[in-house]
């Protein structure tokens, strides 16, 4: 053992001393020993020791806050706490993958654009979320932006391009193209804009979703006649909505209607009208809503749609068929 110690790095032969022989490596602050009996040859008289300070995050607790750094470094990690970076306190940063603080612990450098006036427009076909953008401008924002919308949702694409508005890469969106829009509409995965072209004009508008009241539902949806048409007339929420939407209905808030799909989650065929991630299943019964007069529509999409009843445009639980977990399919009892 003396030949090893012998061998030893003057780090390691630190270490070997202070196991053994703590009082001969100059420690005098071993945890182990009782109060009182811990002074060692180098500490000051017991009356006059100054009240030992409060070791520091850095330096850990007991053992490594008086060992050379040298020696705390190699030879006891186990005993210094982990190393915590510093969170960055703006809770976009943590949801973002944003950081703008020196050791925000986020991997992805992303900085928060300026505010800007300008609405942004996305330009990019490969992205699911890539005409989130222009399916604001084209549902919601018509009238804010003066374009001149037809009761079935179309807009001429030019005068889309003349607007103030701009990319998520930054680009104008003047600087985009007719073709470009084409493309773009050709490859969204949802299949939420139509074009159509009219005496050399090409239009374009959003297949639902709609909050402007320009719009109306005769010419922008096919309507549904008879229950043959659907198979299948779901609605997709979570359980945390359930309670609500058993005490007044599901409600249409501040679109024109209320969006059903025509197709469960896990069906390829399913496209827009329901989250993946839903976990309760409202079907809709088809046959009674429409004997009793509710109106349903189709989009081109395949989203099925209503106005509901009354000036909130409710669907009341009555025409609820079943309500059931997803992806589970478990059935939950109601009270229609």
């Amino acid at each position: 053992m003396r030949a090893v110690a012998a061998a030893a790095s003057p780090p390691l032969r630190a270490l070997l001393l202070l196991s053994r022989h703590p009082r001969r490596a100059g420690f005098t602050n071993w945890p182990s020993l009782p109060r009182g009996q811990n002074a060692g040859p180098t500490a000051p008289p017991a009356a006059t020791a100054p009240k030992p300070a409060a070791p520091s995050r850095r330096q850990g607790r007991g053992l490594t806050a008086s060992l050379p750094r040298q020696v705390a470094r190699i030879s006891t990690p186990h005993l210094r706490p982990p190393a915590t970076p510093p969170r960055c306190p703006d809770r976009r940063h943590q949801s973002h993958g944003v950081r703008a603080l020196a050791g925000c612990p986020r991997k992805t450098v992303r900085h928060l654009p300026a505010p800007t006036s300008h609405l942004r427009f996305t330009m990019n076909p490969s992205s699911s979320s890539s005409s989130s953008g222009g399916t604001r401008v084209l549902r919601h924002m018509a009238a804010e932006l003066r374009l001149d919308m037809r009761t079935d949702g179309y807009v001429r694409v030019r005068d889309l391009l003349k607007l103030n508005l701009q990319t998520f890469a930054k680009v104008p969106l003047k600087s985009h193209t007719v073709d470009e829009i084409r493309e773009a509409v050709r490859r969204d995965n949802k299949q939420r804009f139509s074009l159509l072209e009219e005496d050399g004009e090409l239009l374009i508008r959003a297949n639902q979703g709609h909050t402007v009241t320009t719009v109306t539902s005769e010419s922008l949806l096919k309507p549904i006649l008879s229950p043959d048409e659907v198979s299948v007339c779901v609605h997709g929420t979570y359980r945390k909505n359930l309670d609500s939407i058993l005490q007044s209905g599901l409600k249409r808030m501040a679109r024109l209607h209320v969006h059903f799909s025509s197709g469960l989650p896990s069906d390829g065929e399913v496209i827009s009208g329901i989250r993946q991630n839903v976990n309760i299943l409202i079907h809709l019964d088809v046959s009674k809503a429409l004997k009793d007069g509710m109106k349903l529509y189709i989009s081109d999409n395949k989203v099925i749609l209503t106005e509901g009843f009354g000036f909130d445009g409710v669907v009341p639980v009555k025409y609820f068929e079943r309500i059931e977990t997803w992806p589970g399919r478990a059935p939950i009892p109601f009270q229609r």
